[in-house]
């Protein structure tokens, strides 16, 4: 089968782009430049790369056409929250009009086995207590949430007005070995960089009292499969842990797992103005379909912890 998978060189999509490669399908993964590839653990020889900005019409259609996909995963995106707020027009242009840009091009050449679209639980925005169902309201608080809802309404009209097959995941924090830019991973880097000064030292955090619903990117592939190959469009499906972890918990496991002492520095300018106490999703969905996590939060934290060992001693 020939894959599309745009956005393949993000955290979530080199690990699917991978996992596509492993089950032997042909794969092209596309990246906003090279350098996007570099400076990370390698990735097989066999995945085909090409530089696609997702605003440029006429190169999404190029690589579409020359493709001819039998799948394609679209995880494509301007993916942070922060930077939505500094930029929400570079974001909306990429996450909203992108996704146009890619769905029109599918129109001219549908993949025969479908679309999977990774949508957000930032969707979601405002939430009542309690684990969020997908028939949840979309209520998104910032522009990064509100462009996902957009995706999601988009795929959800382009099946059903042009018959194309698009499925709908919506994730939840996806994080593992090599992530950049969340809490585990932060708290990770930082106990590994402690350890190899040999001295103790502190971890600066903020709300320790937040609960998440967190999943390993190993799990979070094998479900994307699952809801490509046998989601409906008409259902989203939201794709996480189905519970939640306190940042405590993360921190203190880590401390315990240091070989040299770490204390916990709490920092109040790592407070944020506004925090929900508890996000967790429901994915009765998921599960319907036969998927069900297996990699303990444990087991992502310390691998995490051992590559962050590795990277220091590599540079990389």
């Amino acid at each position: 089968m020939r894959v599309l998978i745009t956005g393949g060189s993000g955290f979530i999509g080199r690990n699917l782009a991978v996992s596509a490669a492993e089950r032997g399908h042909d794969v092209l993964a596309t990246c906003l430049s090279r350098s996007e590839l570099e400076g990370r653990p390698p990735l097989p020889g066999s995945i085909q790369w090409e530089t696609v900005d997702l605003r440029d019409r006429a190169r999404v259609e190029k690589v579409v056409e020359t493709a001819r996909a039998d799948a394609v995963f679209h995880l494509g995106a301007q993916a942070y929250a922060a930077k939505a707020w500094a930029a929400p027009v570079e974001t909306f242009e990429t996450n909203v009009v992108g996704t146009v840009h890619l769905y029109e091009a599918l129109r001219r050449h549908p993949p025969k086995e479908g679309v999977f679209l990774a949508s957000s639980a930032a969707a979601y925005g405002l939430i009542d207590p309690g684990p969020i169902s997908e028939e949840t309201l979309l209520r998104p608080v910032n522009p990064y949430g509100v462009s996902k809802a957009c995706q999601d309404m988009l795929s959800l009209q382009y099946s059903l007005n042009f018959g194309l097959r698009i499925v709908r995941g919506r994730l939840f924090i996806t994080t593992g070995p090599g992530k950049t830019g969340d809490a585990l991973n932060d708290f990770a880097a930082r106990v590994a960089e402690l350890e190899r000064a040999g001295r103790p030292g502190k971890l600066r955090v903020g709300n320790l009292e937040t609960r998440r619903d967190i999943s390993d990117v190993r799990d979070i592939t094998r479900a994307i499969w699952t809801v490509f190959e046998k989601g409906e469009p008409r259902q989203p499906i939201n794709i996480g842990a189905g519970r939640s972890y306190s940042v405590r918990m993360i921190a203190e496991t880590l401390v315990g797992l240091s070989r040299v002492p770490v204390a916990l520095d709490p920092d109040p300018a790592l407070l944020r103005p506004t925090d929900e106490p508890e996000i967790c999703s429901n994915i009765s969905r998921l599960r319907a379909l036969g998927y069900s996590p297996t990699i303990p939060i444990e087991r992502t934290i310390a691998d995490s912890l051992d590559y962050w060992r590795g990277a220091g001693r590599t540079g990389s």
